[in-house]
């Protein structure tokens, strides 16, 4: 889903890993606030992607359909083929279709919604929209490192895009949406109006 038709940039998606569902109803959240709030999108477009991985999702497997890691697929200076990981860069239709995304639309930041490690992390030149989204949730700023091949890898090192791993804790996959936008929707909302602040 794109909303919006500004130049300004941004790209959420959530369950690249489909045992991390808790991304979804807090995308789906977020895409109904900003349709019920059109003034948020002016000067901007805000591109959603709500299931990254829905065999994985349906199966509540980590893994895509093939039994790759979708987050280990991208076509990263460090990335490393095997069959986990898939066995060249972009095997995968699903982290095809989402490098497709980043080509089409060109965000000016990305944020990847996942689970469970409770901080908000990022991938090259995120440092400071990654501070600025902490300002709104409970969760701490920690830099963990590039994966081999991961979209942070591919968008952040590669490509030089401010990209957010946003990880959320694994008890969050019990909450409905709206107890999910009270604990999250300010820090997406920080990430979609960067560097503004949220009203």
């Amino acid at each position: 889903v794109a909303l919006g038709q500004g130049p300004d940039v941004i790209f959420i998606m959530a369950t690249i890993h489909g045992n991390e569902p808790a991304g979804t109803p807090l995308v789906r959240r977020l895409s109904r606030h900003l349709r019920q709030h059109p003034e948020i999108l002016n000067g901007r477009k805000v591109v959603l992607l709500r299931i990254a991985n829905p065999d994985g999702l349906a199966h509540n497997s980590r893994y895509n359909a093939h039994g790759v890691d979708l987050n280990r697929n991208f076509e990263a200076a460090n990335r490393l083929n095997s069959r986990q990981t898939g066995l060249t860069g972009l095997s995968e239709p699903e982290s095809r279709a989402i490098r497709e995304v980043i080509l089409q639309h060109k965000p000016d930041r990305i944020v990847s919604i996942h689970q469970p490690l409770n901080c908000i992390d990022y991938d090259g030149p995120g440092q400071l929209l990654a501070e600025h989204m902490g300002q709104y949730c409970d969760l701490p700023v920690k830099k963990l490192g590039a994966r081999p091949g991961s979209l942070g890898s591919y968008a952040g090192v590669t490509l030089g895009i401010p990209i957010i791993t946003f990880e959320m804790t694994q008890a969050d996959s019990q909450l409905d949406s709206e107890a999910l936008w009270r604990k999250y929707g300010k820090s997406l909302l920080a990430a979609v109006v960067y560097p503004d602040r949220v009203e």
